[in-house]
């Protein structure tokens, strides 16, 4: 894509991707931060020209959706844990059989939430994108 530095949306989506899969099971603080840096770092440097074509209005609009959605939910993921936490301890969520005795599950029991975080961001960004930037034959 012409005009978006790929460095800023590859950096950010590794470095969070890194920090989501590579914990230790459970979300902490430490994924709100890398999600709020890697935030500012996109915002800071990610900048479209009008686009080509509509296909890439849409699909630049779409991938800025998908990373910047990706940062939302690492930023809120200790908070999803905590939700998922106090669910879990006032009876109202059921923790799955493979989990019941394991001390580090309630990071799995989180990710459908999370991801789920992701997908609604992801859809709302990537729509507050395009219609921020959309294709425009008269700028190409």
């Amino acid at each position: 894509m012409r005009g978006v530095d790929q460095g800023a949306l590859t950096a950010t989506t590794f470095t969070t991707v890194f920090v989501l899969v590579m914990d230790d099971g459970e979300y902490d603080l430490l994924n709100g931060v890398v999600g709020f840096v890697c935030a500012l770092i996109l915002l800071a440097y990610y900048r479209p020209l009008p686009a080509q074509t509509p296909f890439d209005a849409r699909t630049g609009a779409w991938a800025f959706g998908a990373v910047a959605g990706l940062h939302v939910a690492s930023g809120v993921s200790w908070l999803v844990q905590l939700a998922v936490n106090g669910a879990v301890g006032k009876g109202a969520l059921e923790l799955s059989e493979e989990c019941r005795d394991k001390s580090q599950c309630l990071g799995d029991e989180a990710d459908l939430y999370v991801v789920i975080v992701w997908a609604v961001a992801a859809l709302v960004l990537g729509y507050k994108h395009y219609e921020r930037f959309p294709y425009c034959p008269p700028c190409a």
